[in-house]
């Protein structure tokens, strides 16, 4: 299934998290992009065009935090599959990433096992849709 959705973007502003995170993913033949912060996950965003968002919820290094970039994903594209990772369990938070069209909430430190699950997931859910970029 990875050559059919390749690209995922990580966003973290931590940047061991987010360099582990694309180690692993990119291993399972996913074509990864990290951003640390709003911008540049925007602006990856908008030339990659990735079929799958992870998002940390947090970022208290970056302009806008998890909820806004998801936020300003969703303007733009309706499709792309987002998992949202944090690592407090804060139900507001979880609410308004559910509103803005979170596909899933996860809570940190990271259990990739899971996360993999969560991608496959993500994967079936695109490919049972139809939808998915160029």
């Amino acid at each position: 299934m990875a050559e059919e959705f390749k690209k995922i973007l990580v966003v973290d502003d931590e940047e061991d998290i987010a360099i582990e995170t694309r180690e692993i993913l990119e291993r399972k033949g996913f074509r990864v992009f990290i951003a640390l912060e709003s911008n540049a996950a925007l602006d990856i965003f908008h030339k990659e065009k990735p079929e799958i968002c992870i998002l940390d919820v947090h970022m208290p290094k970056s302009t806008l935090d998890g909820i806004k970039i998801l936020e300003e994903i969703r303007r733009l594209d309706k499709t792309c599959y987002c998992i949202m990772l944090s690592r407090v369990d804060e139900q507001d938070k979880i609410e308004a990433a559910r509103n803005l069209g979170a596909n899933r909430y996860t809570l940190k430190p990271i259990d990739y096992p899971q996360l993999l699950e969560l991608v496959n997931d993500a994967l079936k859910a695109l490919e049972k849709r139809g939808e998915r970029h160029g």
